[in-house]
């Protein structure tokens, strides 16, 4: 864990890890860190590194060997704001004069590292219009798949529900940090580089002290 704060334009690395691995790997640029609140941008263009099986068919659930694979960052950009203790980000997905859409992406409460930050996803999602009055929640089957493979317990599941409730419920209420109107237009500024991952993003994080105890 680093205490580190990013400045604006920094380039940092995001990684979801699971088993100890990574499993899905995203270059972002800072837009705004406060240290409760990390928002950062993938803009078009920039080039991840998704999972696949063994036989590079794409996969969403890490229920047998997989590796990865680059690919490319399509549309506007998205910006994808993180914040402290939250079990859950939300992905701004940038349009032409409007968000797209707001996306609700339930996961581990994300830790800082030295290249970025990691989490771990947890399948759910919430998939909200432009006007916010529409929500639609999304992968319930990956939840419930997790729960029948043994990725995830019953109990684990039912929390993600809940923390799921909480965030619309806290969007709803219209005080949710990650909604700010100021996304429905931005852009990153010009000057900006392309983000890339960090050198070393593929080296498994070390165990945590829970996981070693």
């Amino acid at each position: 864990m680093t205490a580190r704060r990013w400045e604006p334009g920094d380039c940092i690395t995001g990684r979801n890890i699971w088993g100890g691995r990574v499993f899905t790997a995203w270059p972002f640029l800072v837009v705004e860190d406060r240290g409760d609140l990390l928002a950062a941008v993938m803009p078009a263009g920039a080039r991840w590194m998704r999972p696949t099986d063994l036989d590079g068919n794409d996969i969403r659930l890490p229920h047998g060997p997989w590796r990865l694979r680059e690919d490319v960052w399509r549309g506007h950009g998205l910006v994808r704001v993180f914040i402290g203790g939250a079990a859950h980000s939300v992905l701004v997905f940038l349009g032409d004069g409007d968000v797209r859409r707001w996306y609700v992406n339930l996961e581990a409460p994300f830790r800082r590292t030295a290249i970025g930050l990691d989490t771990r996803d947890h399948h759910l999602d919430i998939v909200l219009t432009p006007d916010l009055r529409t929500a639609t929640w999304k992968d319930e089957d990956e939840l419930d798949d997790a729960v029948a493979f043994g990725s995830m317990t019953a109990d684990e599941a039912a929390t993600v529900r809940a923390e799921a409730a909480r965030a619309l419920h806290w969007i709803r209420r219209g005080d949710h940090p990650a909604i700010d109107g100021r996304w429905r237009m931005w852009r990153p500024p010009p000057h900006w580089r392309a983000p890339s991952l960090a050198p070393g993003w593929e080296v498994p994080p070390a165990p945590s002290r829970r996981e070693t105890s």
